[in-house]
Formats: structure tokens, C-alpha cells, sequence
């Protein structure tokens, strides 16, 4: 059994390859071939263009998205010192007014 398969396969490799002779025989096929090589290649210099093209473009937004995140951080320490700036504010003007009814107290 293991003869009739290989035998198979070896009829349809010799089939094929006299098909394939037939084909390069004509001129015009060796033309359509040839061309159709050209095309997928120019097919292929086209979409590697167009591959580091999107490349560049998904990097340069990366690194708009991080100097986004970047002024977002900032801001948020900023308004967090803020906040504790008022809070230090208030705690300053508490401690002022005790200050004042202590001076009124001693007049």
C-alpha cells in the first residue's frame, strides 16, 4: 500500500512537471509570468512603503499620546499643590485670627 502512494505521487510530480514544460514552452506564458513577478514585486515595494509610512505615523502618535499623559501628571501635582497651598492658606489665617483675639484678650 505504501508503493501505490508513493507510486501516486510520483505520477502527479511527473504530471506536473510536464504540464510546467508546456507552460515555459509558449513564449506568452514566460511573458504573463514574468510580468505578473514584476507587478507583485512593485505590489510589494508599495506595501512596504505604506507598512513604515503607518510605522512612523503609530510612533509619532505614541509619543503625542506620552507628552499628553506627561502635561496630565504635571497638571494633577499641580492642583494637588494647589489644594495644599489653600489648605495652608486657611490653617494661616485660623492661627492669624487666634493670634488677634490672644492680642485683644491681653488689652
Amino acid at each position: 500500500m505504501g508503493e501505490s502512494s508513493t507510486k501516486i505521487d510520483v505520477d502527479k510530480l511527473i504530471s506536473y512537471s510536464d504540464d510546467l514544460v508546456e507552460v515555459l514552452k509558449d513564449r506568452r506564458d514566460i511573458d504573463s509570468l514574468t510580468r505578473c513577478l514584476s507587478q507583485s514585486e512593485s505590489l510589494e515595494s508599495s506595501c512596504d512603503a505604506d507598512f513604515n509610512e503607518t510605522l512612523n505615523a503609530i510612533r509619532d502618535y505614541q509619543e503625542r499620546i506620552d507628552a499628553c499623559k506627561q502635561k496630565t501628571e504635571r497638571a494633577k501635582s499641580d492642583i494637588a499643590g494647589e489644594a495644599e497651598v489653600d489648605h495652608l492658606q486657611i490653617e494661616l489665617e485660623e492661627e492669624l485670627k487666634k493670634e488677634r483675639a490672644l492680642k485683644e484678650e491681653l488689652r
